[in-house]
């Protein structure tokens, strides 16, 4: 489930890039201060990076008495900033935003964590998906549960613990009675058990229900699947009516990688649908080799100056696949 997208955007901030060194910092009770009495500075949110166990524990008790509109915008600042600046960590902070009263808050910090890998942080998502009282909490806590299982499908977590994540999202997946946008996101991060029989069913049963949304959703399950069975069904979902099919079949296509998906991503590739037009670009890029270089080059002869950068970026990605010693078709 995307994050919540009617809250105020962050505020610009010219000084957002002047942020000090941890011994440079303003003390913390100053930082704290100027969040609570607004608005919500980037340069303010980026000082909280890595605070100690009493730092987060003074954040935690002016946090209580912050307004929630605050809140989820210190969060929001907190996620943009650990995404465009790695060196920043807001975890210890994120994660007594999961225990907010807001479900936006939590929704919000649940999104914000996606980077986070330890166990401890894959208990809580299981709880919340379990136990949250907010259906977009909920779903949020399946989406965020799917890189836990592509940790499995790559044997990077134990056996016992991807069975468990499993069984969580596929519970979670075929329940009637769970709210829409939880089952969607669910089988969408269980499409990275695509080798279960279970869960191949389940991607069956969403893809044949004859609803869009749990359509696209399977689609969005097969290509994290990586399984070559379904590329059949993706080509025809290329030329569907619905550009927002024709777009998760691309996607789906350049996660599976097989070569035979780009004549037809080539199509697509001159799509009305700008999004669907980028969704087959970047797939034929992922695909890579010999011919989808040879497929971004047409491309490119013709290609609206809009979708330079991303053909430059997909012939990138596809040339640095190439064997280099030639072999490569």
């Amino acid at each position: 489930m995307p994050t919540p997208t009617y809250l105020e955007p962050l505020p610009n901030d010219d000084d957002a890039e002047d942020t000090a060194s941890p011994a440079e910092r303003p003390p913390l009770v100053e930082t704290l201060a100027a969040l609570a009495a607004g608005p919500v500075r980037p340069v303010d949110v980026a000082n909280l990076s890595d605070l100690d166990r009493a730092g987060a524990a003074a954040f935690a008790e002016t946090w209580r008495r912050l307004d929630e509109p605050v809140r989820a915008a210190i969060v929001r600042a907190m996620d943009e900033l650990a995404e465009d600046r790695v060196e920043l960590n807001f975890g210890r902070l994120l994660r007594i935003a999961l225990d907010d009263p807001s479900p936006v808050v939590r929704q919000l910090a649940v999104a914000a964590l996606w980077e986070d890998e330890r166990a401890d942080m894959l208990d809580r998502l299981r709880q919340l998906l379990s136990n949250d009282a907010s259906e977009d909490v909920r779903a949020e806590a399946a989406k965020g549960l799917g890189r836990f299982a592509e940790l499995a499908a790559e044997g990077a977590i134990s056996e016992q613990v991807a069975a468990q994540v499993r069984a969580d999202l596929l519970t979670a997946a075929v329940d009637p009675a769970e709210a829409y946008g939880v089952r969607r996101r669910a089988l969408e991060a269980a499409g990275a058990f695509g080798a279960d029989e279970q869960v191949r069913s389940a991607i069956d049963d969403f893809y044949d229900s004859g609803d869009q949304g749990f359509r696209g959703s399977a689609i969005f399950a097969m290509g994290k699947s990586c399984d070559p069975r379904w590329l059949a069904r993706l080509l025809d979902e290329l030329d569907s009516d619905e550009a927002e099919l024709r777009f998760e079949a691309a996607n789906a296509c350049g996660l599976i990688g097989d070569a035979d998906a780009i004549p037809v991503l080539l199509r697509l590739a001159d799509d009305e649908d700008a999004e669907a037009r980028h969704a087959a670009i970047d797939a034929i890029g992922r695909i890579g080799g010999q011919a989808a270089v040879r497929a971004l080059q047409a491309i490119a002869e013709n290609a609206d100056p809009a979708d330079a950068e991303e053909i430059d970026e997909a012939l990138a990605e596809a040339n640095a696949s190439i064997d280099p010693l030639g072999t490569d078709a």
